[in-house]
């Protein structure tokens, strides 16, 4: 499966990409919202691990909970990764069609997600 892994944290980055690829997957990299748009728009992944609090998706911190998703990446499934509660992802604006992972990052927590999208 292809997959992009999307976060400014370049340790999460390294870390979920070792993982997926491991595992067999075909996995990518953006750490801001520009270059994951370019990257999408180059190549489209099947699956996107978002970090929805990184530059470009959401900007200000708690001062704006406002959660923007490009248009470039509204039509492949994303996984949202977040050290947020899922009720509180929800109400920055994230469609309820997007999943949560919570950080600290559990890899049987992605073994299921990506089996759900490979059934």
């Amino acid at each position: 499966m292809k997959i992009m892994v999307a976060d400014d944290e370049e340790l999460i980055v390294d870390l979920l990409s070792e993982y997926l690829t491991a595992a067999g997957h075909e996995v990518s990299s953006a750490f801001d919202a520009d270059s994951l748009v370019a990257a999408v728009q180059a190549d489209p992944p099947e699956l996107i691990f978002l970090d929805i609090n990184m530059p470009g998706i959401r900007e200000g911190g708690m001062a704006n909970p406002k959660v923007t998703l490009p248009d470039a990446i509204k039509n492949i499934p994303i996984v949202a990764v977040t050290g947020n509660e899922a009720k509180k992802v929800y109400q920055m604006g994230l469609p309820a069609n997007i999943e949560v992972l919570s950080k600290p990052i559990n890899f049987p927590d992605i073994d299921a997600i990506i089996a759900k999208y490979t059934a």
